[in-house]
């Protein structure tokens, strides 16, 4: 039988770099960026889409932002390097084919203008602050080495130091040193003029915000404080305000020339996920993306044009994973901004296109032949398989695109990768699959559902501490039950069918064939209203594993797959068939108890002030204390060595308690017991600092 390798170009190991772009280096290898892209119909509409809103913002001299909204492996980074290559005139971007019609439609507004596209990749930094306008100015130093840097830094402490410094040095020293050369035609306007004491302190005296005092803060940076530059990357108050930043940015940009700023900033959201239990930082930093398009400060010189690639709406991928407070404020938080930004789509659907030009190229004209006469033998199979392969999302000119993968598999693909962090794309994920099976997939099979489940137990950690626990949860039911139940089953180990080393081809098939149900199974579980997986009967989940049940009587595969489940069930009780006539529904409970609809419930009274309350309420309850009389510091009676005690409780965070709490009031003693809980990053050292600081008092 022809395998795939003899159809496609497998190599024989994914590495680590396969199909990853990154927005920066994707601007600077414009060559590669371009020569790996591929442009459907719907991208086309998407760039004509993102063109017009930065027009809308150049033509009206104002701010815009937009979500790029795509799910994951839609190619959001590759757009946006691609969108930036077209604004900066490259001419083999102008090129592509596809893209002429959007091109010339977009031509007279953006030939004689000069945008400045900046891109981001927000993993890590501490505020938008340090990663937008710490950003900014790393890009511009690497783009215009000689330009001025930009006033962003915090400027009182600067200040401050420049005062000593001028001290120091004497006026003539130092004013040439903040001056340099800037006398003569630096080619930077005013923004390199020289210093002189009266313009020295006439900067030093005007508002936050206005020009001068910016330009003599940049200035400070380049003259003397560099450090500050490394030094305001890691502590957010090193920055001005981000609303100053920005109209600083603007016009630091129109200094060097140009017409508009494009920032494109890759996994913001994503950042902001990955705090979603920090209810502070989220609406701290949360709300500041309102300020991308919305200023409370007038000044800024330049339109200034925000895209955010947003990884499909993660409300609903987080809402079931994370408590109630954190699940309503993330979603607040995005509503706040949702209602202000325009969206540019980038649909599913591109990626079977996607996946046919760059993944799946046949080797030759012969090649294609054969694999196309595979494609429409495996499409006369019963409808009721096919229906269930194509989702209601695909069709057979999808599969044929895809093909060995199924329209299934890839909506599978997208959903379960789409709660993690990953620097793998779908194209990469798809590969590994082929690469693990180049030498035993025959051409004619599909690639089953099952198998995904390898290359995602394998990859990277969801972003939030709920979706570790629930897939640390999958990993454990599967390695701990599901397959030492298969291996007593087969009598053979996971070990041997791993490494090959069982000589019972027969044996070893039936081995696999099993477990890739199950691991459907988990994914279901994972992937929660996935239509692919949702509501999974034995006919549908033999259908996702096409090829792997055999039967010697054609339809009567889910007979034989029911048989195997509710034997696993016997075993397994995570593992549930609910019997409801011919087709019973199979599903997979990931914990004990379903704990969905109490928490569904109570969600909207999950917060910090409700646990304090809940926790004092037992408290008081256990000690004999009447918690309506709601005192601040209610007296307990007790007996002690014989004798009757009073002392006063208090039931408070020690760490925010001042020195004068520490002492009794009304009792010879007072017990002070602090909260089993904080909120932030707050430890134990912290109450032990407040109980030290009142000792000392």
């Amino acid at each position: 039988m022809t395998k795939i390798n003899e159809i496609f170009e497998i190599p024989e190991r994914v590495h680590q770099g396969d199909f990853v772009l990154k927005l920066s280096e994707g601007v600077t290898r414009a060559e590669e960026t371009l020569r790996s892209y591929v442009v459907t119909p719907q991208l086309e509409r998407a760039f004509d889409a993102a063109l017009a809103l930065i027009q809308s913002a150049v033509e009206s001299n104002s701010s815009k932002g937009a979500y790029l909204h795509g799910s994951f492996g839609s190619g959001k980074s590759h757009f946006m390097a691609v969108l930036s290559l077209l604004l900066q005139g490259n001419p083999a971007a102008r090129s592509i084919p596809e893209l002429a019609g959007v091109l010339s439609k977009h031509n007279r507004w953006t030939r004689d203008r000069s945008f400045l596209v900046v891109p981001y990749h927000l993993i890590g930094p501490t505020s938008l602050e340090s990663a937008i306008l710490g950003g900014y100015a790393r890009h511009v130093r690497a783009l215009h080495p000689e330009a001025p840097t930009p006033g962003f830094y915090s400027a009182e402490r600067l200040f401050g130091d420049a005062r000593r410094l001028r001290s120091q040095m004497g006026d003539e020293k130092f004013f040439a040193e903040l001056g340099g050369d800037a006398g003569g035609d630096s080619g930077w306007g005013a923004l390199s003029a020289g210093w002189d004491a009266a313009g020295f302190e006439a900067a030093l005296a005007a508002p936050p915000g206005s020009e001068d005092r910016s330009r003599l803060v940049g200035d400070l940076v380049d003259a003397f404080f560099a450090s500050a530059r490394e030094l305001a990357a890691t502590r957010e108050e090193s920055f001005v305000s981000l609303d100053e930043g920005l109209v600083i940015l603007t016009r630091h940009a129109q200094s060097l020339g140009y017409d508009a700023v494009i920032l494109f900033l890759d996994e913001l959201i994503l950042w902001l996920a990955s705090h979603a239990a920090d209810q502070q930082f989220l609406n701290r930093e949360g709300q500041k993306v309102v300020k991308l398009g919305e200023s409370e400060l007038r000044g800024r010189a330049v339109p200034l044009v925000s895209l955010i690639a947003r990884q499909r709406d993660l409300r609903e991928l987080i809402g079931e994973h994370i408590p109630g407070a954190e699940q309503l404020g993330f979603a607040d938080v995005l509503n706040w901004s949702d209602a202000r930004f325009a969206t540019v789509a980038l649909e599913d659907r591109n990626l079977p296109a996607i996946v046919e030009k760059r993944l799946l190229r046949p080797r030759s004209e012969g090649a294609r032949q054969r694999l196309q006469e595979a494609y429409e033998s495996t499409a006369r199979i019963r409808d009721e398989v096919m229906n269930t392969l194509l989702t209601s999302q695909g069709d057979r000119e999808m599969f044929r695109q895809t093909y060995p993968f199924t329209p299934a598999l890839m909506q599978t693909l997208v959903a379960v990768s789409s709660l993690l962090q990953r620097e793998r794309t779908a194209l990469k994920l798809l590969l590994q699959l082929l690469v693990e099976q180049r030498d035993a997939l025959e051409l004619g099979d599909i690639v089953p559902v099952g198998d995904l489940f390898d290359v995602i137990e394998s990859g990277d950690e969801p972003f939030t501490q709920a979706m570790r626990l629930r897939f640390e949860q999958a990993r454990k039911l599967y390695r701990q039950k599901l397959l030492p139940m298969l291996e007593e089953q087969h009598g053979i180990s996971a070990e041997d069918v791993e490494a090959g080393r069982l000589g019972d081809e027969q044996k070893l098939r039936a081995f696999r064939n099993d477990a890739r149900l199950l691991k459907t199974l988990v994914l279901a579980a994972l992937a929660e209203g996935v239509e692919a997986l949702r509501g999974l009967t034995p006919s549908r989940l033999a259908a996702l594993n096409h090829g792997t049940v055999r039967s010697p009587i054609p339809g009567t595969e889910s007979q034989i797959v029911l048989q195997k489940v509710r034997g696993w069930a016997a075993r397994v009780g995570e593992i549930k068939v609910m019997e409801d006539g011919a087709n019973p529904t199979i599903s997979l409970q990931l914990a004990g108890v379903d704990t969905e609809g109490i928490i569904e419930n109570a969600k909207a009274f999950d917060n910090y002030g409700n646990r304090v309350q809940k926790v004092r309420s037992l408290l008081y309850d256990w000690v004999g204390i009447n918690p309506e009389d709601n005192l601040l510091a209610p007296t307990y009676r007790m007996l002690w060595r014989g004798t009757w005690r009073e002392c006063e409780i208090l039931f408070r965070n020690v760490r925010e308690l001042p020195p004068e709490s520490f002492g009794p009031q009304h009792a010879p003693w007072r017990i002070i017991i602090d909260f089993p809980f904080d909120q932030g990053d707050h430890t134990l050292a912290d109450d032990m600092a407040a109980m030290q600081k009142a000792v000392a008092a």
